[in-house]
């Protein structure tokens, strides 16, 4: 809040550095519970299974996007189905990939 909106106590105010670390993690939390993945058009998916496919055919390495609350998480790796489900490796780990939270493929 700005000290020209009227509330100049509020800008006057000392915080501390657990109060401000606190508010932040309230903060967080009012996000993250906010926050919804985006809706994906039909088009969207096919054009992701199409690059995925491809990938795991070509063994070639893709970036995945997964919607985060706070801020989306880039996967980088060789796509795999495994027991039905995909799978991307990275670094020699297979990670499973939750298809829920998909955004894109590159």
């Amino acid at each position: 809040m700005k000290i020209d909106e009227g509330n100049v106590f509020q800008m006057m105010r000392l915080v501390l550095p657990e109060h401000r670390s606190a508010m932040n993690r309230y903060e967080n939390e009012q996000i993250r519970q906010q926050s919804k993945p985006p809706v994906l058009s039909q088009h969207e998916w096919e054009e992701m299974s199409y690059v995925i496919s491809d990938a795991i055919d070509a063994q070639s390495t893709v970036c995945l996007t997964l919607f985060g609350p706070l801020e989306n998480e880039i996967w980088h790796g060789v796509p795999v189905m495994y027991a039905g489900n995909l799978h991307l490796i990275v670094d020699g780990e297979r990670r499973r990939v939750p298809v829920d939270r998909l955004v894109s493929a590159k």
